[in-house]
Order: structure tokens, then C-alpha cells, then sequence
């Protein structure tokens, strides 16, 4: 009986676990969390409606918690939430957060919705997580009236463990505006629907090269050959000490 009573228990824990929208977040988030700083290539291909974006290359730069910024000191021009090196950052000052049931799913993924306010809207994310990789496969983002997009990714295992995206495709439906033409930077006719769409393609990922090197002062063994060879070492060992 006993047995019985400890399986029901284990079994209606193991239920709670797969309902709980933040046990899908974490678990997702331990592939991102081995990262703790990178840099990456970047190629940029945008055609947004009512604004001409030239196609470029770059270099990407994440340092963990939430720095990311291009080598050449742009804009990125792109929002920050396509980049969740972090997923729980998606939830923080959420408002709403559930899983959402959907028939026609597939059996590996789960669908999440998360309604946070940013700059004084809310805002809803409909993420999709693969659970047999655990890595974000596609995301929706509703800021209406004003725009919605939908995100693809196209996850790889870069190293072994550790997915990381080798494409990003963000579809884009913005506010119908008024008509005007806008230059090509590719040439041909110019595109004046309300419908844009950014393309992003990594490569040459380099992950953890920051080194941070950490001296212990009781280690540090005073030399007393020369007066400056013992003020240069007590100068060191009162900066460590700050």
C-alpha cells in the first residue's frame, strides 16, 4: 500500500513538473547558461517596410549577463529579445505565464506564453521549445496594433552539448502606414507592403575566450632584491586588496 501511495506521489509530481512553465524555461535554459561570454560572425539581410537597411557584415559580442553590442559600435537595429542567450530573462516581470495546449502539436515541443509590459504596452511571446534538444525553435512576438513577428530558428550543436543558432528569420507585419516608396539597397522595385523580414546568419562561433585571471595576496612571495622590486610587489598586493 505504502508503494502504491509513494508511486501516485511520484507520478503526480513528474505531472505538476511537465505543466509548470518554468520548469521548460530552465530546463531550456542550462544549454545557454554554459555560455559566459561570445563572439560571433554576423551577416545582416533586412527589407523592413518604409526603411532601407543596407545588407552588412559584422561581429557580434555577448558578455553574460546582458551585454550585447557589435564590433564596429552600430545600432543593432534589431531587438534585443531575438538574442535569449538567457531564456529566463524572457519571464522576468512577466504578468502572465502558462503553457498553452495546442492538438496539433508535435510530441517534442511545448508551447509557452509569456505577457510582459515593455515601455508601457504589453506585450505577449508565444515561445515553441523543442524538449528533445531543449533549445527554442520558433517565436512570436504581438505588440498590436503596432507589429507582430514571427522568429524561426535553426538550432545546431556547435560544440558538443551546447546548441546555438546558425539562422534566425524574423517575419515581420508592422502597422499599416501610408504608402511610400522606398529604395532597394539590392535594386529592383521597391517594396511598400506593410510585411518586412530581417535575416540573420551566424558562423565562427568563439564561446568562453575571456579569461579571468584571480591572484591570491597570501601567495604572493616577496623578492627583496632591490627597494623597487618590493614596492612594485606591495603596490599589486594593495590593489588586490581593494
Amino acid at each position: 500500500m505504502l508503494r502504491k501511495i509513494a508511486l501516485l506521489c511520484f507520478c503526480s509530481l513528474m505531472l505538476l513538473s511537465a505543466v509548470d512553465p518554468q520548469y521548460y524555461i530552465r530546463r531550456a535554459n542550462q544549454n545557454y547558461k554554459q555560455i559566459d561570454d561570445m563572439i560571433v560572425d554576423l551577416r545582416i539581410r533586412s527589407r523592413m517596410p518604409q526603411i532601407t537597411i543596407p545588407d552588412r557584415e559584422t561581429v557580434l559580442h555577448f558578455i553574460r549577463p546582458d551585454s550585447l553590442f557589435l564590433e564596429d559600435n552600430t545600432p543593432l537595429m534589431i531587438p534585443s529579445e531575438v538574442f535569449l542567450m538567457d531564456l529566463e530573462r524572457l519571464v522576468d516581470d512577466a504578468t502572465s505565464l502558462r503553457v498553452i495546449d495546442y492538438e496539433e502539436a508535435q510530441n517534442n515541443v511545448v508551447f509557452i506564453e509569456v505577457k510582459k509590459p515593455i515601455e508601457g504596452r504589453e506585450i505577449i511571446f508565444l515561445a515553441m521549445v523543442d524538449t528533445i534538444r531543449w533549445v527554442l525553435s520558433q517565436m512570436k512576438m504581438i505588440d498590436k496594433p503596432e507589429m507582430v513577428a514571427d522568429i524561426n530558428f535553426t538550432q545546431k550543436e556547435i560544440f558538443p552539448g551546447l546548441y546555438l543558432p546558425t539562422d534566425i528569420r524574423m517575419i515581420v507585419e508592422s502597422k499599416e502606414t501610408q504608402k511610400k516608396k522606398v529604395p532597394n539597397p539590392r535594386g529592383g522595385i521597391p517594396i511598400t507592403s506593410s510585411f518586412g523580414y530581417i535575416d540573420l546568419k551566424f558562423s565562427n562561433y568563439r564561446i568562453n575566450t575571456l579569461q579571468t585571471s584571480i591572484v591570491n595576496p597570501d601567495t604572493v612571495m616577496i623578492q627583496p632584491d632591490t627597494l623597487q622590486d618590493r614596492q612594485d610587489t606591495l603596490q599589486i598586493i594593495n590593489e588586490l586588496k581593494k
